[in-house]
């Protein structure tokens, strides 16, 4: 129907289909009170509320994925931005079989290969690799930054023979073995010692370190002196010589982030402001480098909850995990936010998937997830996707207790939102433990908790299929605070993790 031509001092009337003229109240009649002015305002603006309503749920139809509830196992195979834009989706064979060929060799133990031994009377607990010149920058113990170099490969001894008999231990690197099985260990940093960068003045809880500027970002967690951020070019300043930042008003420090490099592999490198994201207790800080090289700082987001997890989902956009469940997104540009996903229990670990729209999530209450933030689906009665009875039952927080406990501060949250992929995951309340993705081959590494007979367990992160368990080194279990995805120098890939205070690898593939 064509919109009614518009009358000065005349309202067009739906219902009836013809024109009345707009009287003022005292002078109308009753038959002619719908046509007083004051009411002809209200419903002008009714009219304009629900048309400006309309288009929003429009724009969010086009914009968001449609779940197929007729599809029971539906894994990221029918979502994917390139299917949206028109490009092929990848084959059964891309997404089902080929990260379980890539995991294959992983059965044994036997498979690890010791990268840095563990140091004397200390332990290694995060570390960081440059992918240039694949120096380790290490947290050694609780608050000490150490860095190994590594060794060229026609450095190395081929055998025990090439060795000099007379070396003696004290002339070897800390935590060199001496025996008969020195030869057997060398490696690629065997003859490098530990360089002391600097100690900090409390715990350590992230270690970043950004190949953009070659520069080291270290994040505390606060004591009886206030968290800091330590940021340093450790290859032109040297040990000791940093600029570190002390936010107010803050008790912790939970970690930090860097934004990828590019935010597809298809997409040009950023040549923007090198950023770091920090977690700063319940705000989110953001530092900026200058062309100078120095480091401006600035509260971007306050918060009522503790921000536990962050990650970059594009040069421009931050995720971040909140401990109430919420995940939010702010946007560097804009410098606006916005609450997008809610997940059951507190978030411990955020990481961007294959796609700018997707993030793994990994919480407490053993909850690992995969969310599309364009689908926007929440938890219901007759839905209830990928939880099963035993969770309604025993973790499900209900609201049975509401009324009785109006006042608590940090409360899960009764309604969430749905995810895409489950994964079986053991991690009742531990804060620590990481997690890994490899976007390309399609991969989650997630170290589990010491009531899980597995330390790592890998992931398709496609399928939501369990591939490979990598149990414990012996009775005593280990805490795995950081793990990661690296390359070799043949640009294959490998898995990095701590382990009993050293640092150790697993090829892929």
């Amino acid at each position: 129907m064509p919109q009614p031509r518009v009358i000065p001092g005349f309202y067009f009337d739906v219902e009836k289909g013809k024109y009345f003229k707009i009287s003022t109240t005292h002078s109308a009649p009753p038959s002619q009170a719908k046509y007083t002015l004051q009411n002809v305002r209200k419903e002008q603006r009714k009219a304009a509320a629900e048309k400006f309503a309309r288009k929003q749920q429009e724009k969010r139809d086009q914009e968001t994925v449609v779940r197929p509830h007729t599809r029971k196992n539906w894994g990221l195979q029918m979502a994917g931005l390139d299917r949206e834009i028109g490009s092929r989706r990848k084959t059964y064979y891309t997404q089902s079989i080929w990260p379980s060929a890539c995991v294959a060799g992983m059965d044994t133990m036997k498979t690890v290969c010791t990268v840095v031994e563990k140091p004397v009377h200390s332990v290694i607990r995060f570390f960081d690799l440059d992918p240039h010149t694949k120096t380790i920058y290490a947290v050694h113990a609780d608050n000490a930054i150490s860095r190994r170099r590594r060794n060229p490969p026609s450095s190395i001894p081929s055998s025990g023979s090439d060795l000099d008999q007379d070396m003696e231990a004290g002339c070897l690197p800390d935590g060199m073995p001496v025996g008969s099985s020195f030869a057997e260990s060398l490696g690629e940093y065997s003859f490098e010692p530990w360089d002391m960068l600097a100690r900090l003045t409390s715990s350590i809880s992230s270690l970043t370190y950004l190949p953009s500027s070659k520069a080291l970002a270290a994040t505390t967690y606060g004591s009886d002196r206030a968290p800091t951020v330590y940021l340093s070019d450790p290859d032109v300043d040297g040990p000791y010589v940093n600029q570190q930042f002390t936010p107010r008003s803050c008790s912790t420090i939970w970690g930090a982030a860097a934004p990828p490099v590019s935010a597809s592999p298809g997409s040009v490198p950023r040549s923007g402001t090198e950023s770091l994201a920090v977690a700063a207790a319940s705000s989110l800080m953001l530092l900026e480098r200058s062309p100078a090289g120095d480091w401006n700082s600035s509260i971007a987001l306050q918060s009522d909850s503790d921000m536990l997890a962050l990650d970059w989902l594009s040069p421009t956009t931050v995720v971040l995990g909140q401990r109430s469940g919420k995940i939010l997104l702010y946007d560097t540009r804009s410098r606006g936010h916005s609450h997008i996903l809610t997940n059951p229990f507190p978030i411990t670990k955020l990481k961007r998937a294959d796609d700018p729209t997707r993030l793994v999530c990994a919480g407490l209450q053993n909850g690992l997830f995969v969310y599309d933030i364009r689908s926007r689906d929440t938890f219901s009665k007759k839905a209830r996707g990928h939880y099963n009875d035993k969770f309604f039952n025993d973790v499900y927080p209900g609201t049975e207790n509401r009324h009785k406990r109006k006042k608590m501060k940090f409360t899960v949250a009764p309604n969430w939102s749905q995810p895409i992929l489950s994964f079986p995951y053991d991690n009742i309340d531990d804060h620590y433990l990481d997690m890994a993705v490899q976007p390309n081959l399609g991969l989650i590494a997630a170290a589990q908790d010491a009531s899980s007979s597995a330390a790592i367990k890998i992931y398709n992160m496609w399928t939501g299929k369990l591939l490979r368990d990598i149990p414990h080194p012996s009775l005593d279990k280990v805490n795995i605070r950081s793990l990661r995805f690296m390359e070799d120098c043949n640009g294959d890939p490998e898995l990095w993790f701590t382990w009993s205070g050293s640092i150790v690898k697993m090829r892929i593939g």
